[in-house]
């Protein structure tokens, strides 16, 4: 069996007493290293927070282990509450041990460190790779003209996310200059006049990420002319395709086979039973509310 180097370079962890109010790591230190409590407690504060205490560790557990192992950046301050003892485990001890093991052990432990990496990664990853388009979706379900806070809106919004506060600022000033989203007072409490609007913009920004034409801002002038005259009818209007087309011509609305198929595409009618067509109310205003709104949409008001 491959064991590595001998016992003899073995050097041991070093046991510490600190008092209340030393701090034990930081994102300052040079040094990387793993602390294990034995005795007492230490709390975790966040400097980019004001040092917020973020949670507290109890004797039996330890913290460091992706600074030292993975080399990841150290996020927290750790300070002790009340006098402890504490382990300290740094590089030297770390690979004194290390050189100790058999070979497949430490290929067990490589796995099961590249696993915790992977997983950590995965936490703490932004769950949406557009914010705009997540915060619009997001506020659409928050309800029209209800008093909202500000900051307790960002950081829920951040939290569900794992979007940074910063984007979700950017985010939310987007909103607000597209008049999506309506500051009040000193500008602390948020209302949504159309929540229906945030999430025509959801969809709009989605299909810009993909590259393709948003039909709404693409119809032709005829197009539109019949999309004007559907939102007057009986929503409750039921044809099959000719008596769709009879009706159009009824009325003075010139319809060609191009427009009447892009109908279609466009879902403004749902098709059911004896190859009849409804009118599909709910799409009709859906495409009359991004062209009332298309400045809005694209950022020009």
């Amino acid at each position: 069996m491959i064991t590595g180097d001998s016992r003899k370079d073995f050097i041991p962890p070093m046991q510490v007493c600190v008092k209340a109010g030393f701090v034990v790591s930081s994102p300052q230190d040079e040094d990387k290293k793993i602390i294990l409590l034995n005795r007492g407690e230490l709390v975790a504060l966040d400097p980019k927070e004001n040092n917020k205490v973020v949670f507290r560790i109890l004797p039996g557990n330890l913290v460091g282990v992706g600074a030292l192992l993975e080399r990841e950046p150290v996020r927290y301050i750790f300070q002790a509450t009340v006098d402890s003892i504490i382990t300290v485990i740094n590089d030297e001890c770390m690979e004194s041990e290390l050189k100790s093991l058999p070979v497949w052990l430490l290929a067990v432990i490589k796995a099961i460190s590249a696993r915790t990496r992977r997983i950590n990664e995965s936490i703490r990853s932004a769950k949406t790779s557009n914010p705009l388009a997540s915060l619009a979706s997001f506020c659409k379900f928050l309800g029209k003209d209800k008093p909202l806070q500000e900051q307790a809106l960002l950081q829920e919004f951040s939290w569900l996310t794992k979007t940074p506060l910063p984007a979700s600022k950017e985010a939310l000033k987007t909103l607000i200059r597209r008049k999506m989203v309506i500051p009040q007072g000193d500008g602390s409490t948020l209302t949504i006049p159309n929540p229906e609007l945030l999430g025509i913009f959801k969809d709009y920004l989605k299909t810009l990420d993909l590259e393709k034409p948003w039909h709404p801002f693409n119809l032709s002038l005829p197009q539109k002319r019949i999309l004007v005259w559907l939102s007057t009818i009986d929503p409750n209007t039921i044809k099959d395709a000719s008596g769709w087309v009879c009706y159009f011509r009824e009325h003075n609305l010139e319809t060609s086979v191009t427009d009447w198929l892009a109908m279609q595409q466009f879902e403004w009618f749902t098709e059911k039973e004896n190859s009849l067509l409804a009118l599909n109310a709910d799409k009709v205003k859906y495409y009359l509310t991004a062209l009332q709104f298309e400045q809005n949409i694209k950022g020009t008001v």
